[in-house]
């Protein structure tokens, strides 16, 4: 599974200077995280693009594990979360190529707020879009701070935009 994510990397960056030329007008996608579905938690982002270079992400999610973690809660039992981010395109217009984002998720149930930044690389091909996202953050539990703790991961997106 690990081989999977340097290829699809490798794959994106080859795709880009060819899509580069055929980049149409996006306002709004849909994605999910296929990496955590395979993990059975399922997750649905919608994101708004708001100008030239920014767009604005909110998120949901249903989880069986910890984040950052293979570690799965008690019985089996799935946990809300929900977060938003806020991203700035470098390179071309948004929501295309290189981005740099910060945000949030909140998981209630768990109490705890994890504050974050990420960096990523996505490729809407209308009315198909991936993106290759690595974030980190510090999960801070407001009830338990001996709990509090840096979470980092890699989210593989695919999705649909209009």
């Amino acid at each position: 599974m690990k081989k999977i994510i340097p290829m699809m990397l490798v794959l994106i960056l080859c795709l880009a200077p060819v899509s580069a030329f055929s980049f149409s007008t996006v306002k709004c996608l849909f994605t999910t995280d296929i990496l955590e579905i395979l993990d059975e938690d399922y997750q649905l982002q919608f994101e708004y693009v708001l100008g030239s270079n920014t767009s604005f992400t909110m998120r949901v999610g249903y989880y069986r594990t910890l984040e950052d973690s293979n570690n799965i809660y008690a019985n089996n039992i799935h946990h809300w979360e929900i977060g938003s981010r806020y991203r700035w395109f470098a390179l071309e217009n948004a929501p295309h190529l290189l981005f740099l984002g910060v945000g949030f998720d909140n998981r209630p149930q768990d109490n705890t707020v994890t504050p974050l930044g990420e960096i990523g690389i996505q490729l809407n091909l209308k009315p198909l879009t991936a993106s290759l996202v690595g974030f980190g953050g510090y999960e801070w539990h407001w009830k338990n701070s001996s709990a509090n703790r840096w979470v980092k991961g890699i989210e593989i997106r695919a999705g649909i935009c209009f």
